[in-house]
């Protein structure tokens, strides 16, 4: 009798251990780590990247909506650790691989060129997800804003991107998309844009020479956090910023009723897959 309740206790387990091995595993160990973002949109965006390395299943059509919970297979035991984006380039050395926003990797001195993995360009995250530049309604055609674009969407710009980040940082446009670098006019003819140190003042900082050609001065006002430069750009301090993506502004003008129109994309910033404790997507799943 003894003997067959252990075996029903047994086979209870085994059936439970069954029915979790997709998602957790079962025995085999201490579970290797991927550390990811851990807001909504950036999570969906790494879990996707992982799961077209192999290394996990998401569940039919959830796309850029995402989660944890929609994992349906995960056959190499890899425990997902979210954590804030910010973070992530400093955990990197504690977990077996992060996956980690160009921006931010960009700042903590990690060579893009190690990445075992990013975001394809022509992903839905980077239809959805490319950095914008940000304007008062009704300023949209403004002198202003047709000098500013024509100089962001030029050779200078691209050149510089393709050059200096190494796929950390990829550009959205047409070369020469915006047309010519309009001749500022009258007494008002200083640009001030809001922008996050990196990528996007260096990027910004690429033009001040092509918009003095045309009498324009740029000033580029840093900002370190998502909430001030559009706060900034409401009340009449900047004429632009470039720090965030549409789904981003969309939410802000929802959150606090102002009305920022994003008017063009610059370039997009892809997930990239680090190697940390372990070197390779094959060591991961081994």
């Amino acid at each position: 009798m003894k003997f067959k309740k252990v075996a029903a206790v047994c086979a209870s387990a085994v059936a439970a251990c069954g029915l979790a091995v997709a998602l957790v595993g079962c025995g085999g160990g201490a579970a290797k780590q991927v550390a990811v973002p851990s807001d909504a949109t950036n999570e969906a965006r790494a879990l996707l990247l992982l799961q077209d390395q192999g290394i996990i299943k998401l569940a039919d059509g959830v796309g850029l909506n995402a989660t944890k919970n929609d994992i349906t297979e995960n056959p190499y035991n890899i425990e997902i650790v979210e954590a804030e984006a910010a973070s992530l380039p400093r955990m990197l050395a504690d977990v077996d691989m992060a996956v980690i926003n160009g921006n931010y990797a960009i700042s903590a001195d990690i060579d893009p060129a190690t990445a075992l993995a990013s975001e394809d360009s022509a992903s839905e995250a980077a239809v959805e997800y490319g950095n914008v530049v940000a304007v008062r309604s009704g300023e949209e055609e403004s002198p202003k804003t047709e000098a500013l674009l024509a100089a962001l969407e030029s050779d200078t710009v691209k050149d510089f991107i393709d050059a200096t980040y190494n796929g950390a940082v990829v550009a959205t446009f047409e070369s020469g998309e915006a047309g010519e670098i309009p001749q500022a006019e009258g007494d008002d003819t200083t640009i001030t844009v809001g922008a996050s140190p990196a990528p996007h003042a260096e990027i910004l900082n690429q033009v001040k020479d092509l918009l003095a050609e045309k009498g324009w001065t740029l000033e580029i006002t840093e900002f370190t956090d998502y909430v001030q430069p559009n706060v900034a750009l409401s009340e009449g301090d900047l004429d632009a910023n470039y720090f965030q993506h549409q789904p981003y502004l969309d939410d802000y003008n929802a959150q606090n009723g102002t009305d920022l129109v994003g008017v063009a994309k610059i370039h997009f910033e892809p997930l990239c897959l680090y190697p940390g404790k372990t070197a390779s997507v094959d060591d991961l799943k081994a």
